[in-house]
């Protein structure tokens, strides 16, 4: 029997690029993604055909399908109505495939919370100038219609937090290459690449081996300065600050890349030298888990 699929959320501001990050990935076959096709009660844009960018229905018939439960999720936008038909994707989770949802913030949040076996990405412009101009070089909607999406936008990107992921997509191979490598590293393929994260983590071992022992011997000894009882020094006597600070290093590096930066350059050593450096500026023993639980209060 096959593993059951994966859902995967690609989200994020009207005109964030969803679509062409998408149509990118789905030509890596090694990928193995299927793209679900979502219905919705605007108008086609020109070049767009039905089935394959979207299912264009009538209210009516938009109507229907929430009444039928058809649905996994909808939302309306600017005065149209967006939605994920269950049957398509349940089918392509139940043959071991993984599915990509390109949806609207707003059914992103129903999918959320409702489905299990979700991964979730929430794509951000570089800039809210650079969004609007993405819009406006559409050239296919009213200024009305371009100020509803920028003020919808502003409402949107707090919710990134919600998201397993945030990724920028300052250009479509950068946001191409940083969404390949977390499904890489979320098992999500059946490509034989190893994640960037994996080398990413040596670097940071070793450069946190060269300049940052005094910290770990200093964190290591406020831990167990912190432990009142015999159970909580034990745990403060097992406690790897080394290790500790790896994890939150290496996790924190790619993290801040995907949101923001220049993702060939993640297993550069000077880079993430860089970045550590910036990091280790803004943490200290109190700021970064003190395992409270070691004071035996």
């Amino acid at each position: 029997m096959k593993n059951k699929g994966k859902v995967i959320i690609i989200s994020g501001p009207s005109g964030v690029g969803k679509g062409s990050v998408n149509g990118e990935l789905l030509t890596n076959k090694d990928l193995k993604l299927e793209y679900s096709v979502s219905m919705t009660t605007r108008a086609p844009r020109e070049g767009e055909v039905n089935g394959v960018n979207y299912f264009f229905v009538s209210k009516e018939e938009f109507a229907n399908a929430i009444v039928n439960n058809e649905l996994i999720e909808y939302a309306n936008f600017v005065g149209n109505s967006y939605g994920t038909p269950r049957k398509y994707v349940e089918e392509k989770l139940n043959e071991g495939k993984n599915v990509i949802l390109e949806i609207e913030v707003d059914g992103a949040t129903q999918v959320l919370r409702n489905e299990e076996n979700v991964l979730s990405i929430f794509l951000m412009p570089p800039t809210l100038n650079e969004l609007e101009s993405r819009i406006k070089g559409r050239a296919t909607e009213s200024d009305d219609k371009i100020k509803a999406r920028l003020d919808k936008a502003l409402l949107e990107i707090p919710l990134k937090h919600n998201y397993d992921y945030v990724v920028e997509n300052d250009s479509v191979e950068n946001a191409v290459s940083k969404i390949t490598d977390i499904l890489i590293r979320e098992k999500c393929t059946e490509s034989n690449e190893e994640s960037k994260f994996k080398e990413l983590v040596k670097i940071v071992e070793n450069i946190v081996d060269q300049k940052y022992t005094y910290f770990i011997n200093n964190w290591e000894a406020n831990v167990k300065l912190l432990a009142h009882n015999k159970e909580a020094k034990k745990e403060a006597n097992d406690f790897d600050a080394r290790g500790e600070l790896i994890k939150i290093l290496s996790s924190e590096v790619y993290r801040k890349t995907l949101a923001h930066g220049d993702f060939s350059k993640i297993n550069d050593v000077e880079y993430v030298d860089f970045k550590i450096q910036k990091l280790m500026f803004k943490i200290n023993f109190f700021s970064i888990k003190q395992r409270s639980d070691f004071s035996g209060d």
